[in-house]
């Protein structure tokens, strides 16, 4: 039965103001960072919960600017039921519950053309003109990339203000290049990890909003037992395709010392997905060396700093198989080569009016933009602070 239930005033927030009602204390919050944030209730999901018999899926629109919950419960299964995901009061895309999730391999073929981009951080527009000037898909949200892969290399979440509208598209986008015998690959990045694991500095206040509207946590959003937690549990912390390696950040020596190749560390993080401090604190040693503060594939800065010994570095490509290293992570002016030209660093500034990306065709590497310009990639740009 669906129920729409208009609501125009959220009520009292605690903690002076700076965290809603039901925020409270399952997760870690910036008090500085939310004390300055005037984001408030906007469009935002859909969010699908799972019980064992049935799912409940949850929204907010908008009308004439004011915020408007939906609620609806369902019977399962609801695979393949088309939703809409808002993204202002106006415009909105379509999407179908996948039917399987499943998790991704780890390693490809390099396909005739590829881009990747990273570190969006909710900047949903940029990302979607990007996509659309480099003829990924068109205005209406379709695929038009053929048999392409579109490579997002970390770090979705946290920022910016369309999250979950960024978060379905990327879901969208990759059932359609299934059909059309693409591919779309998301890689986890240090922030999509960090609110899988209730450490929410970085979350804007909108969404700890959004969820005491919505009756919610924000905690509760991307647990396993939603459709986004259970679909980013399918992703990798890192993938090779073709002689290429892409992780959000960087292998540092610690982590290749495990002699683990990039199916193995998958395989082994995977494990501690929802979990990173059981990994970090337990006595397992593998997988506190992968999920190492500093150390771990999510944030190691040696390769976007380029602070590694040259003679580690190669041992480094060597055990992995890899040619180059595609991250994102570390900020730099634009896409730059980096280490010799063996590091392509994808980390911009979205935010500030540079969206870049990086295409792979016949062999050849390219800087692309948000106007669908192909230039030649930088040597060493200027790396800028975060």
């Amino acid at each position: 039965m669906k129920t729409l239930v208009r609501i125009f005033c959220l009520g009292c927030l605690i903690f002076g103001g700076n965290l809603p009602m039901n925020a409270q204390t399952k997760g870690h919050f910036s008090a500085k960072r939310l004390h300055t944030d005037t984001s408030t209730v906007g469009c935002d999901g859909p969010y699908i919960f799972y019980d064992t018999q049935k799912a409940t899926i949850k929204q907010i629109i908008e009308k004439n600017g004011q915020p408007i919950k939906i609620s609806e419960e369902l019977s399962l299964p609801i695979a393949g039921k088309k939703l809409k995901c808002y993204v202002d009061e106006k415009e909105y895309f379509t999407f179908k519950v996948q039917e399987l999730l499943k998790n991704q391999p780890s390693v490809y073929s390099m396909p005739e053309k590829l881009i990747a981009i990273s570190d969006i951080e909710g900047c949903f527009e940029q990302f979607k003109d990007f996509l659309i000037a480099n003829k990924v898909m068109d205005k209406h949200y379709k695929w038009t990339f053929g048999k392409g892969h579109l490579v997002t290399v970390g770090d979705f979440f946290d920022r910016g203000l369309l999250v979950t509208q960024t978060l379905w598209l990327i879901y969208s986008l990759e059932e359609q290049a299934e059909k059309a015998g693409g591919k779309v690959h998301f890689i986890l990045g240090n922030h999509d990890l960090m609110n899988m694991n209730n450490d929410f500095r970085y979350v804007r206040k909108k969404y700890l909003e959004n969820a005491t509207f919505l009756g919610q946590e924000y905690y509760d959003f991307y647990k396993p037992d939603t459709e986004l937690g259970r679909w980013l549990a399918t992703k990798n912390l890192m993938e090779k395709i073709g002689d290429y390696v892409f992780l959000h950040a960087g292998i540092s020596k610690e982590v290749n010392d495990l002699n683990m190749g990039v199916e193995e560390i998958n395989k082994y993080a995977r494990t501690y997905y929802f979990n990173n401090r059981k990994a970090a604190l337990y006595a397992d040693p593998i997988g506190k060396t992968i999920y190492m503060f500093g150390k771990s594939p999510m944030w190691y800065r040696g390769f976007g700093k380029e602070d590694i010994k040259k003679s580690v570095f190669a041992a480094i490509s060597k055990n992995m198989g890899a040619k180059k290293f595609v991250i994102g992570h570390t900020l730099h002016q634009s896409v730059t080569y980096l280490m010799d030209k063996r590091v392509i660093d994808l980390d911009v500034a979205h935010a500030k009016g540079t969206t870049q990306g990086l295409l792979i065709e016949n062999g050849q590497e390219y800087t692309v933009d948000i106007h669908g310009q192909k230039s030649e990639i930088k040597n060493q740009a200027k790396k800028i602070d975060d």
